[in-house]
Parts: C-alpha cells; structure tokens; sequence
C-alpha cells in the first residue's frame, strides 16, 4: 500500500467527518492515533502531531520546512526512519 499524500489524509479525514461527526471528537482528543491509522503506520514518538481546526474569522496554513535538516534530523535520516512526505515534499505533520 502506497503512503498517502498530505492532501489525500486531508481528503479522507474530511470524507470521515462529513460521514460521522462523532469522528472529528475522536481525532481532537488523540490526533496521533488517528492520523497513524489513515496513513497505516505508526507516527513515530520523535514527531510532534499538531492538529488546528479553522473556524470562519481564523485560517491556518502550512509552510514547508526550511532546506536545511537539524542535527536531530540528520539522525532521524541516518537511521533510515521512514519520513511521511508531503505533496510538497518535506516531512511535515503538523496541522
């Protein structure tokens, strides 16, 4: 199985809300699980998930990260950790 684009988790999470309300309560209170099991891994402890909800008067965006990698994702690399890339193409999980 393919690792979804970013827009497609966001896609389906939408699809899901549409579908059952009750689902956007369960995603607020335990983001990291929900998000592991749209994508079909575990979202390692190291990577903070961050989840935003926009309202009428407030929007959210997410830029890409800078091109230079920290020392500590320099060893998230080294040690052949599978990043989740985004449709940009950078590791990002936080919305």
């Amino acid at each position: 199985m393919a690792v979804p684009t970013r827009s497609q988790v966001e896609a389906i999470i939408a699809e899901r809300i549409a579908a059952d309300p009750a689902f956007r309560d369960t995603l607020l209170a335990d983001p990291r699980t929900v998000l592991s099991e749209v994508v079909g891994f575990d979202i390692p402890e190291s990577v903070q998930v961050v989840l935003h909800e926009e309202s009428l008067t407030q929007i959210h965006l997410t830029i890409p990260a800078s091109e230079e990698l920290s020392e500590s994702d320099l060893e998230l690399v080294a040690g052949g950790a599978d990043l989740w890339a985004s449709d940009c193409g950078v590791f990002c999980c936080d919305w």
